[in-house]
């Protein structure tokens, strides 16, 4: 049963390597639960989409997108890297007030030569977004004075918390409000425990992670929503290979839609990335990655997405057929933790809370 306990720090984390629609996951959550916190350490790398009853499709990069679904204060931690122009652009589309934006006065500030320094390193081989994040980070490890920070961009300001948010955070929890951080990107993608550290990203994605980087001490940790699918998809690389998946098979998108039974074209069938807008390759279920994804991110509950690419009868409908049930079954088995919800269509109406045991 999802659980969301006050007063301490709940966490979503991707379970693979991204686009595991934890943003339909985290509109679920802050539609059902109302929390009086949203936190994001922010990065215009990775986008979030919750696509609202009727069909309307919301994106964001920035921001927690759960935000559009409750009237939470947002809170960006000091490890966020922040394109100002895209966040500005970003709380005009979503209709989200500045006022409700609480942003570390640390976080760094990508400029034009982040981004154009990405793009001469050949970045591209390797699937890489080429938004500047890693080369703004690597500027603010140097600590030679050069970074930006957020504290000192007129386009930012009002925006600036005055205490820092790991304090803001810690107070909340002090006061037992309801308090939901929405991680970017996946476990496999983590700099240290992912795939091949050529091809994931250029930090740790994991809970602990996540509590480090708001300033949380471990002791507060809450529920921890692990998101997963059952074919886990990677980005496209460019120009080179954006590497391997363990154990995986890399398969093909018509092969997805033969296996779950798809009723339209299989031409129409596939995905495209949000950022970078290219198909994504897609997998085979890595039972080798997601057992560390249990041994080292530790999540109390499970939402497997995309439930509708095993069988594209339970598309948009909130009963489960037998190859879901069966899958969830062995995902339980093999990892032992709970499989509580199930998505079943990119509305965020159509998630299956998992009330009694599927066996």
């Amino acid at each position: 049963m999802i659980k969301m306990p006050r007063g301490k720090f709940n966490v979503i984390v991707g379970g693979q390597a991204g686009s595991e629609a934890k943003g339909k996951l985290s509109g679920w959550l802050c539609q059902r639960f109302q929390p009086d916190v949203l936190v994001m350490t922010a990065s215009p790398n990775a986008g979030h989409t919750v696509v609202m009853d009727g069909g309307a499709k919301m994106v964001s990069y920035h921001l927690p997108i759960g935000a559009v679904m409750c009237s939470a204060d947002i809170l960006l931690t000091a490890a966020s890297v922040i394109n100002p122009r895209i966040l500005r652009e970003e709380i005009v589309a979503l209709g989200i007030s500045p006022n409700r934006i609480y942003i570390d006065p640390r976080a760094a500030v990508i400029g034009e030569d982040h981004i154009s320094r990405e793009k001469g390193e050949g970045m591209s081989d390797i699937g890489s977004t080429l938004q500047g994040i890693g080369a703004c980070r690597r500027e603010k490890m140097r600590r030679d004075g050069t970074i930006q920070l957020a504290k000192d961009k007129p386009e930012l300001h009002g925006m600036i918390s005055t205490f820092p948010v790991s304090v803001m955070i810690q107070t909340h929890l002090g006061e037992d409000s309801l308090v939901l951080c929405e991680m970017t990107q996946g476990f496999d993608l983590d700099l240290e425990h992912g795939i091949h550290p050529r091809y994931c990203t250029s930090k740790m994605i994991n809970p602990s992670m996540a509590m480090a980087e708001a300033g949380v001490p471990p002791s507060s940790v809450g529920s921890i929503f692990g998101v997963i699918r059952p074919f886990p998809i990677r980005v496209n690389n460019r120009t080179g290979t954006s590497g391997p998946y363990a154990d995986a098979e890399e398969i093909d998108w018509t092969t997805v839609a033969r296996i779950c039974g798809y009723p339209g074209p299989i031409s129409d069938f596939g995905e495209i990335t949000t950022t970078t807008k290219l198909p994504r390759r897609v997998f085979t279920f890595s039972w080798e990655r997601y057992e560390l994804f249990v041994r080292i991110c530790a999540p109390t509950s499970i939402c497997l997405q995309f439930a509708n690419y095993l069988d594209w009868s339970v598309y948009r409908s909130h009963r489960l057929t037998d190859p879901v049930i069966q899958f969830i079954r062995k995902v339980e088995d093999f990892g032992g933790v709970p499989v509580d919800l199930v998505g079943t269509g990119p509305e965020n109406q159509w998630m299956v809370e998992v009330i009694e045991d599927v066996q």
